[in-house]
C-alpha cells in the first residue's frame, strides 16, 4: 500500500510540474530532475534489501542506478562536456553493484574477477581521460615485454 502511495505521489508531482511549467514561468531544469529519478529507484532497491534482507541480487541494479544517477547529476552541474571525463563511471557501476552484493552474501571470491576487471578497466579509462595519455600503449607494451621475456627465459631453460 505504501509503495503505491509513494509512486502515485511522485507521478502527481511530476504531472503538476509539467502542467504548471507551461502556464507560468516556473521552470525547473529537467536535467536536474531526471537523475534524481534514477537515484530514487536505486535507493529503493537498496532499501528493500536492507529492510527485508531478501533478494541480494537487487543490490546490483540499485548500485548501478545510484552510480549512473550520480554521474548524470555531476554532468548536469558541471556541464555535459564533463561527460568526456565521467563516462568510465558507467563501466564502474556494475562493479560497485557486484562488490556490494558479494559483501552482503559473503561470496567475494566468486565475484572477484568481474569486480577487478571492470574496476581496473574503469580506472584505466579515467586515468587516460584525466592525463590525456594513451595508457593502452603502455599496458600493451609492458604486456609484450613480459611475454617476450617469458619466451626468452623458457627458451634458455630449454636449451640447457
Amino acid at each position: 500500500m505504501k509503495n503505491s502511495i509513494f509512486g502515485g505521489l511522485i507521478l502527481i508531482l511530476l504531472g503538476l510540474y509539467l502542467i504548471i511549467s507551461n502556464i507560468i514561468d516556473f521552470n525547473l531544469n529537467w536535467n536536474y530532475i531526471w537523475p534524481g529519478i534514477l537515484l530514487i529507484l536505486g535507493f529503493r532497491f537498496e532499501y528493500l534489501y536492507f529492510k527485508y534482507k531478501k533478494n541480494p541480487g537487487g543490490l546490483v541494479p540499485g548500485s548501478i542506478l545510484i552510480t549512473i544517477g550520480i554521474i548524470f547529476y555531476l554532468s548536469a552541474f558541471l556541464g555535459y562536456e564533463s561527460m568526456e571525463y565521467l563516462w568510465p563511471g558507467f563501466i564502474l557501476a556494475p562493479a560497485i553493484g557486484l562488490l556490494q552484493m558479494s559483501i552482503v552474501t559473503k561470496k567475494i571470491k566468486e565475484y572477484l574477477f568481474p569486480i577487478i576487471f571492470l574496476s581496473g578497466l574503469s580506472i584505466i579509462f579515467f586515468l587516460e581521460e584525466l592525463v590525456k595519455i594513451n595508457i593502452w600503449n603502455y599496458i600493451i607494451g609492458l604486456l609484450f615485454i613480459g611475454i617476450g621475456t617469458n619466451i626468452l627465459i623458457k627458451r634458455s631453460d630449454h636449451d640447457e
